[in-house]
């Protein structure tokens, strides 16, 4: 049954990336429409995918979807940063989430996290919030997807505002789990389409140089991985390790060159302090 709206719900708008991957992305929709919160409006962005796997999808439910989704077909792949930032620039919502087309909810995440947003933000300056999540570790067979394991994600941060010190030591949360202020998003511009990975990482930095989040700890989001998986049914992290190590260090150096050039100690110089060594 779908909660009742009043004056103080916040619209939601939610970001899908999705390519060639049907049957998660199948999962992905469901995982939306079975919200109990309904006030939420869904771009789906098939960056470079068939489009015609997702189009039939998308005919599917669009009686569920009552008017609430809309799909963006990109005829070549612009890469995941890209892909989100078209999808957020078509919402006008008051909040927004990336929920990728491989990761899933419980049906109370939604209106769990805007309750509890809408009751913190009155006692504290908060702009935005983030959940508890499960790392899932899974197989798939052609349409059919097998659970191997589950294992807690985030579930050590302490509940309350977030540590800005502790995000910036290593991303503490992926995308399924943050729903952010549109307006905060936007200001800060976004994704940074540079970034073939830790885009996300990079995001919530440049989010919290605005605004405090406030973390519940209540586990209502899920991170799918496949295990062994390549090519397109494979995880960005797992499929690029190499690439994530490399990239974290672009970024550590661009950070800290931009310390020393203007003689002042900032995120490179605090990355500098807590992570150095020599090893690496």
């Amino acid at each position: 049954m779908s909660e009742s709206l009043n004056s103080t719900d916040l619209s939601v708008g939610i970001v899908m990336r999705t390519k060639n991957r049907s049957v998660l992305l199948r999962r992905a929709i469901e995982s939306v429409l079975n919200q109990r919160y309904q006030n939420w409006i869904l771009v789906i962005v098939n960056d470079g995918g068939n489009p015609d796997e997702v189009d039939m999808l998308f005919e599917r439910y669009k009686d569920s979807f009552k008017d609430r989704c809309k799909l963006i077909h990109n005829k070549f792949s612009l890469g995941m940063e890209a892909a989100s930032n078209l999808g957020l620039n078509a919402l006008s919502t008051d909040m927004g989430v990336i929920h990728d087309d491989d990761d899933s909810w419980a049906p109370e995440f939604l209106s769990r996290m805007i309750s509890i947003y809408n009751l913190e933000k009155i006692k504290v300056p908060i702009r935005g919030i983030v959940c508890y999540c499960h790392k899932i570790f899974e197989t798939t067979t052609g349409n059919i997807i097998n659970i191997v394991k589950l294992e807690n994600y985030n579930q050590h941060i302490s509940p309350g505002i977030l540590s800005m010190a502790r995000m910036i030591n290593s991303n503490i949360m992926p995308p399924i789990c943050f729903m952010f202020d549109l307006s905060i998003c936007k200001k800060i511009g976004m994704y940074d389409e540079s970034l073939p990975v830790l885009g996300d990482w990079d995001f919530h930095i440049r989010y919290m140089m605005e605004s405090d989040i406030w973390m519940i700890p209540e586990s209502l989001a899920f991170y799918h991985h496949r295990v062994n998986a390549t090519g397109d049914m494979g995880n960005s992290v797992n499929a690029g390790l190499a690439k994530h190590i490399t990239y974290r260090k672009i970024l550590e150096n661009k950070w800290l060159r931009n310390d020393i050039k203007n003689a002042k100690i900032g995120i490179g110089s605090l990355l500098a302090l807590t992570r150095w060594d020599s090893n690496n």
